[in-house]
């Protein structure tokens, strides 16, 4: 159905305002009626149900304050759209009166049917008034109240599934969304009193998953779920009633209480819960910059290694193959390919010890390893509060806001105490997806709603389950790679010794020792051990809830044993991993202590001329700590001096310095530092 075949009216109000009144058939969908309505970009969707009328006039002061100052102040801190029923009476009454009072800066949308209301010139003088305050109307075919219901919640549907993305580039006449937006608009429903027809728009929430916040004391349909709920222990005898209880994400506030509550409630389950907000910027940050701190860690140590196996094929390619001729004799030649190699190899070989001390040094005086280790622990003890906060386990449980906003800060108190805080943190990027994304559960958790237990397993349990199943694969076959590599260069090793080629062993030995230092360093074996233990230990906690009746898993302590002991072996699992790098950064502290008195040693790097003569001995000094996080080059300073004046030399001199070519001194220095593997779980 084309949206031109809708029909559309300005509609002139009792007090003189206008409104878009949308007249839709049987047949039009709700995408049509959306686009017909040309509503103004919005963020969220509020949902008002209740009573229109036989509202005790003793709580109408306290439902005006709750409209007024809480939904409708609310409304507008979210840029909601609120949906009712549309007529002058009742909750719908009150809605739009708190509309009217904070400047009409909310879009307000009533659905009712067209034969049950009336306004100026539409003659009909029997049906209810429509609420002067809303911009919007959609009137509908139906001879009785609560053939709107359907059309009330197709609408929903379709707003909700939008993307706010293409909400706003919709208000533009634009064709594409924005790919990195992939949310949903979140919704929440609001029940105050409410009779029969409320109850049937209550189950509509309860099956298409939307939140419903109770207002206990407001009479009516809403005290029923409120007494309901209070003996659940006890199935009601009504199949309907028992469906919400059962089914239905419910939240509850006491009409007595402070306005402020319901409007922190309602921002709380609408994705804008502030404190909430702050704890995800903060993971953020922590998780980028660890990961950048981990990437610059990896970056230099890889160089080291390559570095240092570059450094061992040329010195020994340079024995092997290196020109006889002596270098007076050469130079006097003419210019040829041969000849620039070789010098550019003699460069490269004094070039090698100096580019490894300046690597050394860097990692040393940056110190990505350590900030990488803090940033990620830091990352994921927030993380682990957050769930617990979603959950409302344990300490969670009752006024949540405070605890959560005092535990992250204990974390970056922590944090910044430690080397982290002798850089800056760069900001982490919201147009990359917010709250980061974090494996299985990307795209189906927005990182602010409620987590019902059933909920929790789905989005914390069974995700880092999945995810150290999936990475356990994934090291095994690393670590299988690996290991034949060795295996194999270790025969290769053993081979060209057989065959007498025995200067080439040096070569193999240095790549075995470069991928031993790989693996540990990045604790690939350990890490494989840790995350099959958490892998058992998660599917044994979900066997357990599992296995719990139906009675059981709605009792609270059930409940916050699900959430500590799913948390606790995340919790294990990390500590594993930050003591196994604190204990290998302690040993690397110790190894780094140089005797009393001294403060460095000498390397002494002999470069073999092209003649085959040594014609400088190059003293280079190392301080002791240059190491990098368990990357320690140790260099002897065993070799013999020679007369840097070839040319002055006998040639009974000249034949020494050539037979002290054999004597180069091959020096590799890695060693295991005992790092973990990087976290992009976000476990």
């Amino acid at each position: 159905m084309n949206v031109d075949t809708i029909k559309k009216e300005t509609i002139v109000l009792p007090n003189g305002k206008n409104a878009t009144a949308i007249f839709p058939s049987a047949k039009d969908n709700a995408e049509n009626i959306i686009d017909a309505l040309a509503l103004k970009s919005y963020k969220v969707i509020i949902l008002v149900l209740g009573g229109a009328d036989n509202i005790n006039t003793e709580l109408v002061p306290k439902l005006i304050q709750l409209f007024g100052r809480g939904i409708a102040k609310a409304a507008i801190e979210a840029e909601a759209i609120i949906i009712d029923g549309g007529t002058q009476s009742g909750v719908m009454a009150m809605m739009g009166e708190g509309v009217a009072r904070r400047d009409y800066k909310t879009q307000l949308i009533g659905v009712a049917p067209l034969t049950k209301i009336s306004y100026p010139d539409n003659g009909s003088t029997n049906g209810t008034p429509l609420e002067p305050n809303h911009s919007h109307f959609v009137l509908v075919e139906g001879k009785e109240w609560g053939t709107e219901t359907a059309t009330i919640f197709n609408l929903i549907k379709v707003l909700s599934s939008q993307h706010q993305s293409e909400v706003e580039l919709n208000e533009k006449n634009t064709k594409s969304a924005s790919k990195n937006d992939t949310s949903k608009i979140p919704v929440v429903a609001i029940l105050a009193g409410g009779g029969m027809i409320t109850k049937d728009e209550v189950l509509y929430t309860v099956r298409q998953n939307i939140p419903l916040i109770v207002i206990q004391g407001s009479g009516g349909f809403a005290d029923e779920i409120s007494s309901a709920w209070e003996k659940k222990e006890t199935a009601p005898d009504d199949p309907l009633m028992a469906e919400i209880i059962a089914d239905a994400k419910l939240h509850f506030h006491q009409l007595d209480k402070p306005v402020k509550n319901v409007e922190r409630l309602i921002i709380r389950e609408l994705g804008i819960d502030k404190v909430l907000m702050q704890a995800w910027e903060t993971f953020a940050d922590y998780d980028f910059n660890a990961n950048e701190q981990q990437r610059k860690f990896e970056k230099i140590q890889i160089s080291i290694l390559i570095v240092g196996v570059v450094g061992t094929t040329l010195a020994i390619a340079q024995q092997v193959w290196g020109t006889k001729e002596p270098l007076n004799e050469f130079n006097k030649n003419e210019f040829n390919w041969q000849w620039l190699f070789w010098s550019s190899v003699y460069y490269i070989l004094i070039l090698i010890p100096i580019s490894l001390t300046i690597l050394i040094t860097a990692v040393t005086r940056f110190k990505q390893g350590s900030k990488w280790l803090l940033l990620r622990a830091g990352a994921e003890s927030i993380k682990r509060e957050i769930y617990r906060y979603r959950a409302r386990s344990n300490d969670y449980n009752k006024n949540p806001e405070p605890i959560l906003s005092q535990r992250v800060e204990d974390v970056t108190r922590r944090t910044m105490r430690t080397e982290v805080n002798l850089s800056s943190l760069r900001p982490y990027n919201k147009d990359n997806g917010f709250p980061p994304n974090m494996f299985a559960s990307q795209g189906s958790d927005d990182g602010f709603s409620y987590l019902t237990p059933d909920r929790y397993v789905e989005i914390r349990l069974n995700d880092q389950l999945n995810y150290f199943k999936k990475k356990s694969v994934i090291l095994e076959r690393q670590l299988k790679r690996f290991s034949w590599g060795t295996f194999i260069i270790g025969g290769i090793g053993t081979f060209i010794a057989a065959i007498g080629m025995q200067v080439w062993i040096a070569l193999t030995t240095s790549i075995v020792a470069a991928i031993g230092t790989y693996l540990g360093y990045r604790q690939t074996e350990h890490t494989l051990t840790k995350y099959n233990q958490a892998a058992t230990d998660l599917a044994n906690v979900k066997a357990w809830w599992n296995a719990l009746s139906a009675e059981e898993q709605a009792q609270q302590a059930n409940i916050d044993s699900l959430v500590d002991h799913t948390e606790q072996v995340l919790q294990s699992e990390l500590d594993g991993w930050v003591q196994q790098m604190q204990n290998a950064l302690e040993e690397l502290r110790k190894e780094q202590e140089a005797p009393k008195g001294k403060e460095t040693e000498e390397m002494n790097v002999r470069v073999i001329t092209q003649n085959g003569s040594a014609v400088a001995s190059q003293s280079i000094s190392l301080k002791d700590n240059a190491k990098a996080n368990g990357q320690e080059i140790k260099t002897s300073a065993n070799t013999n001096k020679f007369n840097e004046n070839n040319d002055s030399k006998s040639p009974e001199d000249k034949q020494e310095s050539r037979e002290a070519k054999d004597e180069l001194n091959k020096n590799n220095a890695t060693d295991e530092s005992g790092a973990p593997p990087k976290k992009d779980d976000i476990s």
